[in-house]
């Protein structure tokens, strides 16, 4: 996961996921026995049937292209193979669905340049992540993406009704869409009483 909170700075999210893409290669050459680096789906094949981890990178929130696509194309070359649109807080083209506390609507879902991005990643062959998006962000995806979309850590609303997960319905359209979801067994995310104490969370890499 190719991922940074907010950053003020101009270029400084570009920057940090760089360095980070360039640690994942550099593992991978430190330890060719054990890691490959997958860029497709023959290449995740190879690498299991020859013992090794297979690892697929994705960037951990829309707000890591700075509003570029041309930054959205250069992880693409770097082996970045999907995007989570947002994290926890709106970006400038999508809305999320917060995670510690409601959000109010930004975009009222994808923007037009969200739509752009979504195409380009569509385009690319890179995977659309829905996790952490607002319902209306997640509807506006599954409209405009001319490919399967994924969800890669999130629970369901009919399990425990936290912010962040899909319900019912979103499920129903995700399965339409021929995508998949994967299930996050973070406590907060999947135990209600969890959620309705209160208990004291965050997630693994912050709000």
């Amino acid at each position: 996961s190719i991922y940074m909170g907010k950053k003020e700075r101009p270029g400084e999210a570009v920057q940090e996921a760089l360095q980070r893409i360039d640690a994942v290669h550099r593992l991978v050459d430190q330890y060719p026995g054990q890691l490959g680096l997958a860029m497709n789906v023959e290449e995740i094949r190879d690498h299991v049937a020859a013992g090794r981890l297979a690892n697929v990178m994705g960037v951990e929130g829309g707000h890591i292209i700075e509003n570029d696509l041309a930054v959205l194309r250069t992880y693409h070359r770097l082996g970045v193979r999907y995007m989570t649109l947002t994290h926890s807080f709106h970006t400038d083209w999508a809305d999320s669905s917060g995670t510690s506390q409601d959000l109010e609507p930004l975009h009222g879902g994808l923007s037009p340049f969200g739509e752009e991005v979504v195409h380009e990643m569509n385009r690319l062959g890179m995977m659309v992540d829905v996790s952490h998006v607002s319902d209306e962000t997640f509807w506006d995806v599954l409209q405009v993406s001319r490919a399967p979309v994924i969800a890669s850590h999130s629970s369901t609303r009919g399990v425990a009704d936290h912010r962040r997960n899909i319900d019912d319905e979103m499920l129903k359209g995700l399965a339409e869409n021929g995508g998949v979801i994967m299930i996050n067994f973070f406590p907060g995310y999947i135990d209600d009483r969890v959620i309705e104490e209160g208990v004291a969370y965050t997630e693994q890499w912050g709000d």
